[in-house]
């Protein structure tokens, strides 16, 4: 091989050296340089194209490494390849003359980039190594791997085409789910001409090299293999590339975009997350409830049907506003709960909250082996549905818990499910109260609703939206459905007309549309009446019910909650929990409530579906207790993975609502503490024994004597009211250094009183020395600042008002605004420069700077690239 241009000639011998000719000196007789080179012959010398004095030697012996010499200095190679610990993927190669019979990797042939400076490929066996030279230290570093259709004998690399190089060339498409040239373009295999297929693999892969196997068959190859592909954490795209050309997804469709504004059942969970979260309705997912349940319902209704909607994202969307749903009922039931000390008041409601709201709990299940309240059961004979049925104050609880009493009673929930359009649970649900009059009434009523809905829209030319439900196929089913309950009679169950009656049933439900491969929740609560008249009086007739997923999961409790005894209520309810653990259904939290089975129940769901965000809402509307030590954690990460991930997507207002929301939850939920302790230390109480009330406390009398609190209770109250993290930067005057925080002045000694007691609410000097505070960079006002006399004054005025008791700490400070958050200090935490909060937001919705003259500070993002969203420029976020 030759050197230098032509200056040296390297020789490789079959005796393992290597000779080095220098042609520049004349003469014959001047020997050449050798050095030993291999343990076995030297196979190959190749030069570096790009480094004239490297070139690289080899040798096909086993294990023999591939060795970097430096024609500047040979007396010892500069770097080397080891191939001993590398094995293709065909079986292995024996070395070229390997006479002693070893086997293993041997190199091949060897070939220097013509593009690429540094990078030498090696062949062994039926593999190509692509190693990096140019790393620091001596030993060169793996940095690809091409495979062959066989055992290697050859390699050429393709030389450098100064037209086609594209070796830094970036081919970006705009939309690469609309480019028809784009791989992840097509939906299905193609047909492409060879010659044609030829050309669009050129193009992607211009860089290629050809091999030649031990079969002696020459293939042509691309260098480059990988398809790298990626999604963005921020917004959702699919970028993949090809060779030199790469392609940039939309943010608005395809299964991972995230800018959907509308939602789809086959979208990814960050999508989901990311509108739900956005300000762009009123109804969003936060901290309210009912704006939650109003979200959920919005996205059922416009929700887009692509054609292969899957059954589970639907059924996931239900169980979380039946989730909400039981969240909102408990709270409301919570709020107009009234404890009373006399003992002939009856409670209305026996929860707290949440955590002790759940089915299990108001059924006082949780301790069997004291379970003394099955006396309480009353089992009666329903003479309208021919069946034993139960009830007892908890099982009242129970049944309003799950939504089957409502505010005014069932009436109020019938007409609530018709108000959705849900005619065939109320009808179920009036069937299993036994007002079969009712349930046909229902029946006919959402018969006729269709009908008259069809009707306009064939006036308007409209085709209804949900074809499934406004059909008059649909409509005539509710009208056979109410025939079958008109027609039942359970005196006589065992006559030739009940025999009849249940044959024309059991053809009813053989229909199509009510057959059990029917998912469409409307149609199962039409063939749970059915099954359920069908088989009263059978040992496993309930079990039709109690069993069928097709019905919401706090139907079938409430169900369960009527028609079981005690202790098969508690089987089934035990079965129940451990379906949703394995499943992941969240809805399971009616019945264990916000406990430690409800975290469990709330990780399965996340740990099965990802949404971290309807977790940290959920667990933000209540306070657990200090011991439970691991759900605390576990909370505590879904709140910080929800804030990251909001943080992340930059939706900085939507993170800033949710903390507000929950501050407040957070808030209420510890007046509420403060009153059920000051309500319970205010005065004792003695149990009344053999007198239990309706829901299972034992009636209490007032005792006179004074109530001494325990070390418990003491420490638990320390616990419940920690003092807030104070702030860690506060604006101060720039003449006295006062800080101007009012949690901060209403400690200060020496302020003027009586001169602070006739200024206005808001001063726009500072308090300690009347010196002018900073302007607004954009009104050029001087920044507001509360006035600490008049505040703490109307702050006393109103604490005597409402007979306040001490329960707030020194800085809290909540009840105290007399400045609109647009007058707020803001500044930048960069330059210190800064104004109104108002002003500012106005100044960055048209500029990028800071407005101060000179200054060229970013103080919007303070160094952080804003992510473009160009789908949702009319949105908050």
């Amino acid at each position: 091989s030759w050197l230098l241009n032509g200056q040296y000639l390297a020789v490789g011998c079959q005796y393992r050296n290597l000779h080095i000719y220098d042609l520049r000196v004349k003469g014959t007789n001047t020997p050449p340089i050798s050095i030993f080179a291999h343990k076995d012959a030297v196979s190959g010398i190749k030069a570096d194209p790009h480094r004239p004095s490297l070139f690289a030697t080899f040798s096909r012996g086993v294990g023999e490494p591939v060795k970097l010499w430096d024609i500047r200095r040979m007396d010892s190679h500069v770097g080397e390849i080891r191939t001993s610990g590398m094995m293709s993927s065909s079986s292995t190669t024996t070395a070229v003359g390997g006479s002693r019979g070893e086997k293993g990797p041997a190199t091949s042939a060897i070939a220097w980039s013509k593009v690429y400076p540094g990078i030498l490929s090696v062949a062994i066996g039926d593999t190509v190594r692509d190693f990096d030279t140019t790393a620091s230290g001596s030993r060169p570093i793996l940095a690809r791997v091409n495979y062959a259709p066989g055992p290697i004998q050859c390699i050429a690399l393709q030389a450098r085409d100064r037209k086609t190089s594209a070796a830094t060339s970036l081919d970006l498409i705009g939309d690469g789910a609309k480019s028809p040239t784009s791989p992840l373009a097509t939906s299905g295999p193609t047909t492409v001409p060879d010659v044609e297929r030829q050309d669009v693999v050129a193009e992607y892969y211009p860089h290629r090299m050809i091999i030649v196997t031990s079969d002696g068959t020459v293939h042509d190859m691309p260098k480059f293999q990988v398809a790298p592909l990626a999604i963005s954490k921020r917004d959702g795209r699919i970028a993949h590339s090809l060779g030199s050309t790469a392609w940039i997804g939309s943010t608005t469709s395809g299964p991972s975009a995230m800018e959907k504004l509308k939602f789809s059942p086959n979208e990814d969970i960050s999508a989901t997350m990311m509108r739900r979260a956005r300000c762009l309705h009123k109804a969003r997912y936060s901290t309210d409830a009912s704006a939650n349940l109003q979200m959920l319902s919005e996205e059922q209704l416009n929700h887009v049907d692509d054609g292969n909607e899957d059954d589970s994202a639907t059924s996931t969307r239900d169980e979380l506003w039946r989730l909400w749903s039981w969240i909102e009922r408990v709270e409301y039931w919570s709020s107009e709960r009234e404890d009373t000390a006399n003992a002939d008041d009856l409670p209305n409601w026996p929860a707290k909250g949440l955590i002790d709201a759940g089915v299990s709990k108001l059924l006082r299940l949780e301790n069997p082996e004291r379970d003394d309240f099955h006396l309480l059961d009353v089992a009666s004979f329903s003479e309208s549905l021919h069946c034993n049925t139960y009830d007892s104050p908890m099982r009242h609880a129970a049944l309003t818990s799950c939504g089957w009493i409502g505010r005014f009673g069932l009436r109020n929930v019938l007409a609530d499910c018709e108000a959705h359009g849900h005619f065939g649970r109320s009808a179920a649900l009036a069937v299993w109260h036994g007002d079969l009059g009712e349930t046909v009434a229902a029946l006919q009523r959402g018969s006729d609703a269709i009908r008259l809905k069809l009707a306009e829209k064939k006036d308007r030319a409209q085709q209804p939206k949900d074809s499934a439900l406004f059909s008059s196929q649909y409509a005539e089913t509710l009208q056979l459905v109410a025939m079958c309950v008109a027609g039942y009679s359970g005196s006589d169950i065992q006559s030739n007309k009940a025999s009849v009656w249940k044959n024309a049933c059991e053809g009813l439900l053989r229909r199509p549309d009510l057959s059990d491969g029917t998912r469409n929740t409307h149609v199962s609560y039409l063939r749970a009446v059915c099954i359920f008249l069908i088989n009263i009086g059978r040992e496993d007739g309930l079990d039709k019910i109690l069993y069928d997923e097709t019905l919401s999961l706090s139907d079938r409790v409430a169900f369960a909650c009527r028609f079981l005894s005690r202790n098969d209520l508690k089987t089934y309810l035990d079965i129940c929990i451990q379906e949703c653990l394995s499943k992941g259904n969240v809805e399971g939290i009616l019945i264990t409530g916000l406990d430690k089975k409800g975290i469990s129940l709330m990780q399965s769901y996340v740990d099965r579906y990802s949404d971290v965000q309807t977790a940290a809402l959920v667990s933000s509307r209540v306070i657990l207790p200090a011991d439970w030590i691991v759900e605390r954690v576990v909370c505590s990460e879904w709140l910080d993975s929800y804030r990251d991930l909001l943080n992340t997507w930059q939706m900085w207002h939507s993170r800033a609502m949710f903390d507000v929301g929950r501050a407040d939850l957070m808030r209420r939920l510890k007046d509420k503490q403060a009153e059920d302790i000051v309500g319970s230390s205010g005065r004792g109480a003695m149990p009344l024994q053999g007198r239990r009330g309706p829901y299972g406390y034992n009636y209490v009398q007032p005792k006179k004597q004074p109530f001494h609190a325990s070390a418990s209770s003491r420490q638990s109250d320390t616990d419940m009211y920690l003092p807030s993290l104070p702030a860690q930067l506060c604006a101060r005057c720039n003449y006295c250094n006062a800080t101007l925080p009012l949690s901060s002045l209403r400690r200060q000694e020496g302020i003027a009183n009586s001169w602070l007691s006739r200024q206005k609410p808001v001063l726009s000097c500072c308090p300690q020395c009347r010196k002018p505070l900073p302007r607004c960079a954009i009104c050029l006002l001087p920044l507001g600042c509360l006035n600490p006399y008049m505040e703490l004054k109307r702050e006393r005025n109103r604490l005597s008002r409402a007979g306040a008791n001490g329960m707030h700490g020194s800085d809290d400070l909540s009840e105290l605004a007399n400045m609109p958050f647009a007058e707020w200090f803001t500044w930048c935490m960069r330059c210190k420069h800064g104004g109104h909060a108002h002003h500012l937001v106005g100044w960055f919705s048209n500029h990028d700077t800071c407005p101060v003259s000179g200054c060229d500070c970013r103080c919007q993002f303070d160094g952080i690239q804003r992510i473009s969203r160009p789908a949702l420029d009319n949105g908050n976020d």
